[in-house]
Parts: C-alpha cells; sequence; structure tokens
C-alpha cells in the first residue's frame, strides 16, 4: 500500500511540474495592443484622404486604449483576412464586427460599442418601391462577408444579391447602371469621387431600413484576461463619450451646437425633400427661420414621420421638427411648440357614392403616425383600419382595390394628389380629424426646449404669415392666418383666463394720440386700440384704467390694484418689480424746436444744447449713453416739456413721432417744427405684468406676436395722419356769424377774411400732412428711404420673387474714407457729401429701384426682377466706379470708396431680416479683405 501511494504521489507531483503555468496575456505585459480593422464601413471606419484609419470605431479605440493605459496600432487589413489575423496572433483584437451566435460561440465578444443601423439605398427612378419585398425583381448589390447581405437573403427570399469586395465598385456599379439598390450604413461615404452623383441617384431620404446590427469587437477566447481588461477599460469611458461619437460621426456635423432635426419627407407643403436631396417646405421655412434668429445652426435629417420619433428616441436627433401628437405625448420624449395644425378628412375613388364612411366595405388606410387614429376606432368601431409609412403604399394599395380610401390632411392632399389627379377623388365632409404638430425633443433636454421655445415665441405673425404665403396657394386658409381671428392658447392658458374674467391695465389719460380721455369721458388711443385687438384674438377681458399721474399708476400696480401697466420701460429696477412682454408699438422718437431752429440731421448736432424730456421714459439712459454732451432737462410730463420750449429755457423737446405730430395739429403750436435725426434711438413699447402672474405675460406675448404691420399701419393710419376736421372749420364759422348778426359789411368782411383764414389754414395742415408722412418714410438729409420704408418694400418684393421664383439682391454699402472727411471738414461737410452720395445711388440703378439709407454712412440698394447674380455685380461695380471718381464739395475735393456686401434671394435669405443680416455680414468680410471691393456670400 504504501508503495501505491508514493507512485501515486510521484505521478502527481509530475503532472504538476509538466502543467503549464498560467502566463499573463502579452499585450497586458508589454502594453502594446493591435487592432485589426477593414477600412469599407463609413462612417465606422474608412481611409481618409491621407489613407488614414479614421472613424467612429477609430476614434473610440482610440480613447478605450488610453483609458486601459495600452499604446495602440491600428492595422487596416482586406475584410477576409481579419479572422486569419486574429487566429494566427498578428492582431489582437478584431476593432469592430456584428454580434451573431456563431462569433459568441467563435470569440470572447465585447459590450456593444454602438448600434449601427443599416439599409437600402433605392434609386430616385423606383417611386413605387418603398418595401423591401419589391425589391424582388432588381438586381440588389452588397459588400462580400457582411451581416447586410445575410439579413437581406433572409428578409426578402429568393432575391438576387450581387456582392462586391470593394465598397468603391459596389457604388460604380450602381451609378453605372447594373444595381438599382444597395446595401450600406447610416450614409454614404463621402471619399467616394462621384459621391454628389450618388446622393442624386440615391438619394437618402429614399433609403429602406434593414436591420440593428450590434456592433462589437472580437478577442480570441484563450485570452480571457486581456478581453476582461478592456470590458473594464469600456465601463470606465466618460459618461457620454460614444454618445459624442455617435453625433459627430452619423450626422455628418462636428459642431456640437449644431441642432439636428427629423423631418417628415414627403409631406409638401410643410415639409419634403427635393430631387436632389435637399429640404424644403413651410415648417423648413420656420425652423431655418428659428435660427437665422437664434444664431443656433441646425441640420435636418428626412425620415418618415415614425422613423423620426424612432431617431429622436436613440438620441441620434434633437428634436422633431412636427410630430402630430394628440392628448399623450409618446414615451421618452416631450412636447415643446405647437407649429402647425392641419385638418384631415377621408377620400374615396370619384366613381363610388359614400354618404357616410359606415358604407365602406374595405378597409381604409391611415398613416401609422397619425394622431387620430384611437379616436377614428372610437366614433368607428366596425371599420377596418390599415395603417401605412408613406402616401405612396396607401396609394397603392388604394389603386389595387385593397382599401376603399384613407385619411390625409386636406392640405398634403392638396399639394401631393390633387394637383394632378383632381378628378380621381372625392371626400366626405364628416368626418374630419383636427391633427397639431408639435416640436419634440427628448424627455431630458430641458436646456434645448427653453432655446427652441423661446426662438419660436420671437417670431412674429408678419414672418409666419410670409412663409404661409410662400407655400399655400390660399394663405387665407393657413393656421397662422388664422390667428388673426383667434390664437390658439393652452388648456393651462385658458383655465387661467377663466380664473380672472376681468384684467385691469394702466394708462395714461393725458397723453394723446397714445393714451388719452375724450371731451366725453371715453379712453382712446394707439394703447386702446392694441387692446381691443388682443381682447379680440385671445378671448380676454383687458380693461383699461386711466390715470393722470404715473407716480399713483405705478404705486397702484405695485399695491396690485392693476394687472398691467402699458408702455412702461423696462429698466433694471423696474424688471425686479415687474415682467415684461414684446414690443408692440416701436416708439420712433422726434425732437421739437421753435421753427427758426435750423434742420437737424444728426443728434450728434444737439451737443451742449439742452432738451426737455419726460423723466420716466426709457430713451433718458440711451441718450446719457450714447450722447453724454447733450443737457438733459427731465419734466414731469410732456406738457412741461412744451411750456419750457415755447418760453425758451431749452432748445428743444423730445417725444414720440406720434405725439409730437399730434402737438402740430393744434394751432397753438404752429410755431414749432419737428426734426427726425438719422441717429435718433427707437425703442421699444411693452406692458409690465405682475410678477405673479407668469401664464397671463404668456398669453399677452402670444396675442402680441398676432400684431401684423398690416394692424400696425391701419392703427398708424387712424392717429398719425393730420387729417383737417371740416367740421370744426364749419362750427367755428358758424360761432363767428352769430358773434357777429346784425354787422352788416363788417359781417360779410369778417366772414371773408375768416373764410380765407381757414383755407390757408387747410393748406398749411394738409402740406404739413402730405411733409410729416415724408419724414416717417425719408431720410431728411438724403431724402432716401429709410429704414421703415426699406423693411416695408423688402417684404413686399421678397413676397412677390417667392411666388414667380426670381431673383432680388440686396446691396448693404458702407462708405470707405468718410471718417476722415468728417473728422478734417466737420459734420456740415459730411453730410453735404451724404447727399452727393445719396445722388450718386440713385443714378446707378433703375427707377423701380430702392435707394436707402441705413444710418450713418451706411446705405442699402434693393435690386428687384434679376436674372442672375452678374445683374448686381454689375450695379456694384457701377458705384465702385462712381466712387472711384474725387467729390467736389464746398470747401475741398474729397476721395472716398466702399465696401459692399452683396446678398441673393433666396440663396441667402428667405426673409428681409435674413438678407439685411447676410449682407451685413458680407459687406464686413468686403472691408476685412481691402475694402473698395464686392463680396458675395460663394
Amino acid at each position: 500500500m504504501k508503495h501505491i501511494i508514493t507512485v501515486i504521489f510521484m505521478l502527481c507531483s509530475l503532472w504538476t511540474v509538466a502543467a503549464p503555468l498560467k502566463a499573463p496575456d502579452p499585450v497586458l505585459t508589454s502594453g502594446r495592443l493591435v487592432v485589426g480593422t477593414n477600412d469599407d464601413i463609413y462612417p465606422y471606419v474608412y481611409s481618409d484622404n491621407q489613407q488614414k484609419p479614421v472613424g467612429l470605431v477609430i476614434d473610440l479605440w482610440h480613447q478605450l486604449a488610453n483609458t486601459a493605459g495600452l499604446t495602440l496600432e491600428i492595422r487596416v487589413l482586406p475584410r477576409v483576412q481579419l479572422a486569419t489575423a486574429l487566429a494566427n496572433g498578428d492582431i489582437d483584437v478584431v476593432a469592430g464586427l456584428s454580434r451573431n451566435p456563431e462569433r459568441e460561440q467563435q470569440y470572447l465578444l465585447g459590450p456593444t460599442l454602438v448600434n449601427v443601423y443599416s439599409n437600402v439605398f433605392v434609386h430616385r427612378d423606383l417611386n413605387n418601391v418603398n418595401q423591401l419585398q419589391q425589391l424582388k425583381p432588381y438586381l440588389i448589390g452588397a459588400l462580400q462577408q457582411s451581416a447586410n447581405s445575410v439579413s437581406l437573403r433572409q428578409a426578402v427570399p429568393g432575391l438576387i444579391v450581387r456582392e462586391f469586395a470593394l465598397q468603391d465598385d459596389l457604388y460604380n456599379a450602381a451609378l453605372n447602371g447594373e444595381l438599382r439598390a444597395f446595401t450600406a450604413q447610416d450614409r454614404l461615404s463621402p471619399r467616394f469621387d462621384r459621391i454628389k452623383e450618388l446622393q442624386e441617384q440615391f438619394p437618402l431620404y429614399r433609403k429602406l431600413p434593414l436591420q440593428k446590427i450590434e456592433l462589437t469587437y472580437a478577442v480570441l477566447r484563450n485570452r480571457p484576461a486581456l478581453a476582461a481588461h478592456l470590458g473594464q477599460a469600456y465601463a470606465a469611458l466618460p459618461e457620454g463619450f460614444v454618445e459624442k461619437l455617435e453625433r459627430r460621426w452619423l450626422s455628418g456635423i462636428s459642431d456640437e451646437n449644431t441642432v439636428l432635426v427629423a423631418m417628415a419627407e414627403g409631406n409638401p407643403p410643410l415639409m419634403n425633400v427635393t430631387p436632389n436631396g435637399l429640404p424644403q417646405g413651410l415648417l423648413v421655412d420656420l425652423w431655418q427661420l428659428w435660427s437665422d434668429q437664434t444664431g443656433i445652426p441646425i441640420a435636418m435629417v428626412p425620415e418618415t414621420t415614425t422613423e423620426g420619433l424612432k431617431t429622436l428616441r436613440q438620441g441620434r436627433v434633437d428634436a422633431h421638427m412636427g410630430f402630430p401628437v394628440a392628448g399623450k405625448t409618446p414615451e421618452g420624449v416631450r412636447q415643446v411648440w405647437p407649429v402647425y395644425r392641419l385638418m384631415s378628412s377621408f377620400y374615396y375613388s370619384a366613381g363610388q357614392k359614400f354618404t357616410d364612411i359606415t358604407q365602406v366595405s374595405l378597409p381604409i388606410g391611415v398613416f401609422a403616425a397619425a394622431s387620430y387614429v384611437e379616436k377614428l376606432r372610437q366614433d368607428y368601431p366596425v371599420l377596418q383600419i390599415r395603417s401605412f409609412e408613406k402616401l405612396e403604399e396607401m396609394i397603392r394599395a388604394f389603386e389595387r382595390n385593397e382599401i376603399s380610401g384613407f385619411f390625409i390632411s386636406d392640405l398634403v392632399m392638396q399639394h401631393r394628389v390633387l394637383q394632378t389627379n383632381a378628378n380621381a377623388y372625392k371626400k366626405l365632409e364628416q368626418p374630419r380629424y383636427q391633427t397639431e404638430l408639435q416640436v419634440l425633443v427628448s424627455a431630458d433636454d430641458n436646456k434645448l426646449a427653453d432655446k427652441l421655445r423661446q426662438g419660436f415665441q420671437a417670431i412674429t405673425q408678419d414672418q409666419l404669415e410670409t412663409i404661409e404665403k410662400r407655400w399655400l396657394a390660399r394663405p387665407e386658409t393657413g393656421f397662422y392666418n388664422s390667428f388673426r381671428q383667434q390664437v390658439p392658447l393652452s388648456p393651462q392658458a385658458q383655465e387661467w383666463l377663466k380664473n380672472h374674467h376681468s384684467i385691469r391695465v394702466g394708462v395714461m389719460a393725458n397723453w394723446p394720440p397714445m393714451e388719452f380721455v375724450d371731451q366725453d369721458g371715453v379712453f382712446k388711443g394707439v394703447t386702446q386700440d392694441i387692446l381691443t385687438k388682443l381682447n379680440q384674438r385671445l378671448g380676454t377681458e383687458l380693461v383699461a384704467v386711466p390715470y393722470f399721474d404715473w407716480q399713483l399708476l405705478v404705486q397702484d400696480f405695485l399695491d396690485g390694484k392693476l394687472d398691467m401697466i402699458a408702455n412702461m420701460a423696462d429698466t433694471p429696477e423696474r424688471k425686479k418689480q415687474a415682467n415684461f412682454s414684446l414690443n408692440f408699438w416701436p416708439s420712433q422718437w422726434a425732437l421739437l424746436s421753435l421753427g427758426h431752429t435750423a434742420s437737424v440731421a444728426s443728434m450728434r448736432e444737439l451737443s451742449g444744447s439742452s432738451v426737455a424730456i419726460e423723466k420716466d421714459y426709457d430713451i433718458n439712459l440711451l441718450l446719457q449713453q450714447q450722447f453724454p454732451e447733450i443737457k438733459i432737462v427731465p419734466t414731469s410730463h410732456y406738457d412741461e416739456s412744451l411750456e419750457l420750449l415755447q418760453q425758451g429755457q431749452v432748445n428743444y423737446a423730445i417725444d414720440t413721432l406720434m405725439v409730437t405730430g399730434g402737438t402740430l395739429r393744434k394751432p397753438e403750436y404752429s410755431n414749432l417744427r419737428m426734426h427726425l435725426p438719422a441717429d435718433m434711438p427707437v425703442t421699444p413699447s411693452l406692458f409690465a405684468v405682475r410678477k405673479d402672474y407668469p401664464l397671463l405675460l404668456q398669453i399677452i406675448d402670444q396675442g402680441l406676436r398676432t400684431l401684423s404691420e398690416a394692424d400696425r399701419t391701419e392703427i398708424r393710419n387712424r392717429w398719425f395722419l393730420l387729417d383737417f376736421d371740416p367740421d370744426l372749420a364749419q362750427d367755428r364759422v358758424y360761432t363767428l356769424v352769430l358773434q357777429v348778426v346784425g354787422a352788416g359789411l363788417l359781417l360779410f368782411a369778417v366772414v371773408f377774411f375768416w373764410n380765407m383764414s381757414l383755407r390757408r389754414e387747410v393748406g398749411l395742415r394738409r402740406d404739413m400732412e402730405q411733409k410729416m408722412r415724408f419724414m416717417a418714410t425719408h431720410d431728411d438729409l438724403t431724402q432716401l428711404a429709410n429704414r421703415a420704408l426699406l423693411q416695408e418694400r423688402l417684404e413686399q418684393a421678397v413676397m412677390q420673387h417667392a411666388r414667380h421664383q426670381e431673383k432680388l439682391a440686396l446691396l448693404f454699402i458702407d462708405l470707405d474714407g468718410f471718417k476722415a472727411v468728417n473728422d478734417s471738414f466737420g459734420h456740415d461737410v459730411g453730410d453735404e457729401l451724404l447727399t452727393r452720395v445719396a445722388a450718386m445711388l440713385k443714378y446707378c440703378v433703375r427707377k423701380s429701384d430702392t435707394v436707402a439709407r441705413f444710418g450713418g454712412d451706411e446705405f442699402v440698394v434693393l435690386l428687384t426682377g434679376l436674372l442672375d447674380r452678374d445683374d448686381a455685380a454689375i450695379v456694384a461695380e457701377k458705384i465702385l466706379l462712381q466712387l472711384a471718381e474725387p467729390v467736389q464739395l464746398s470747401v475741398s475735393q474729397v476721395k472716398v470708396g466702399a465696401s459692399i456686401g452683396i446678398a441673393l434671394y433666396p440663396d441667402d435669405g428667405i426673409d428681409s431680416n435674413g438678407l439685411l443680416k447676410s449682407a451685413d455680414s458680407l459687406m464686413y468680410l468686403a472691408k476685412q479683405s481691402g475694402k473698395g471691393q464686392y463680396r458675395f456670400s460663394r
């Protein structure tokens, strides 16, 4: 027995010695990791112009190796050699491959690095192909040994798939007409030398989703220590690192500030994609306007409606342009802004004679994302409903008599189907369902939600209607146009108004024509007209409460006796006491002086002069900041300012253009004259709202956004024009007649001469009216159009050119060398030069064009009805040629030049503000590039 035990012990010892010790992994010993990859999966891994591997997976492995404390070497190998290189130990890891059961058995697979969504890109001519099954008659391309090839054959049994070793070979075959579709990842590779041609023939919006691939990495099964070390390093990656990589590489946007917006293509005129892949439509313009106003760049990602929601939930886009929502918000996202509202109807064959939807025998079609599907099921439980992702699929099912008809928004139906095939369809008047398109963001993205909300709130009614007019054949039926009748309020706002029936608004009783109480005790003026329009559109009861004492008005507001104050300045101190609304009436300020005072072209000319102005006006602070050399005399009210002016105690009095215009209507102030300097500040008119009424502020702002320029013009014409009242003159004549009855010839003489005086007064007032109308729209010095008139003409021109698909140009001109002339010879000579330049600019353009003085030595020229941008270049060259010649002035001969920025519609902007902003920026580029030249954007 002892010998047996000895033998067993010796055998065990020998086995222990013979058994190899478990050695550490060579990568962990050397600190050097070799990763193998192919380079034909854009944008995950591919070779750049220097043949270096780049892409999402490459960036991820650099960070992963750094976190693991390893030195990384990347080897690019053909796809078919990766498995052999891993087995032979030439590489330690395969950088990226799809996860499947076979590989789970063969390798140690890491965590999922990223989800890859593969697609089938379909040729643009295959309009009827909207499902993978419809590809069966065609030859489809795929890369060798790719998961896409296997998945495609599984999805469509019997499909003919041609495999290619190289991606460029696949792309070339598609362009040569050998393939009508091919598999690829999210995007086509831009390194392909014919990428633009490929994108045009196989546009992004025609892709069909194939599968989701879990991209992971592979290590040999006999290297568990390396696999464990890499897994720990992946778990320790910085939070959000992979998401940032996905954003950069999968969107093609390197700027982290760019907002990615999913848009539902195939829904004109709201949102669609042109044949060359460019987004267009009403909501596209609206989002672009949001981008222009906020300064935040956007990029639009065409998808189907439901795919767009899916990509938003996945975090691959930041927002959805407009998703149909009814009641409950989709899971994982939040509503931000009601961007549009539609009505949907049931359309059926013109050969049928339905009078009620329950008469249909076949199923009815609806969009899968339609917000009214559940309501339709509740209203008509007997109906069979069939869902579709795209309109083309629904139309084809209708033509094959698979469905009796379909529900679709009237607006999309009009632009998508009825324009070419109007006689084939009828619609039922009932039922009809309302759809609200909501801007969506991720449920936890509060920061972006606030930015979106603020940007959309700032868009004016005029801008909304301009967009609607551009895209709708009948803009009067549009959603934005309906705001004039009734502004859509949120349920919370409607509930708040139910609990606050009457809202008291503090106003002044002695500030005509803005705010005043007439002889019958009725409050009137601009503010009352604004309140009336708000009441009509909001369903509110805003009640004006007149005061003669401003300080008492403010105190009552602070004591809670008033809910709002009209025309209050938002000074830092008052912002602590109240919230302030949007600007409802831009206040153009004007100077009044005695009649013998010389014309004032610039506020700089008032240096050393005394100016009376009401102490509570916000323009006081602006004047102190911009023109400190002016002596400001504060007054308690406007009448005091006029009294000081009449007594000669001040040189000028300041108030708004409308108030000073009303003053000049009165005979007792006929000795005064008005001045409108080009650099006179323009300030906003605001409503102050109680701090504890934030919902009221939102409601008021919604109403104020509906005030269009047409509304303001209507109000302005009512209170600004200096029409002479003939009834008043006649009363004065009759009174005079009664007073001198019995005076015989003396009566006749007095009446005769009095009537002559009245006629002269009428003539003078009419002349003054025309002069003030001109002053309100023209620059006082150069007699050119001012900013207001330029803006009006530019908006009209944009609207007209959009309808007729014409070009217009905006030239922003800044004089080079003007400051030197002004400093050397004085402001009078500078004004003389500006007058000469204005005449020269008018000479260089057609009578149908507009030349405006924008301010200081800046001018803007509006050129309409252009055939090409060369037409604008010719005018710019003509201006530069004219300015190249010396200008003879009264004191000397001077020479100036100009820097010109040229913005084109629609290339550089689709509205007046965008064009002005673009032209201004281009002007600065021209100036920075050496002056004396003009610049286009491209």
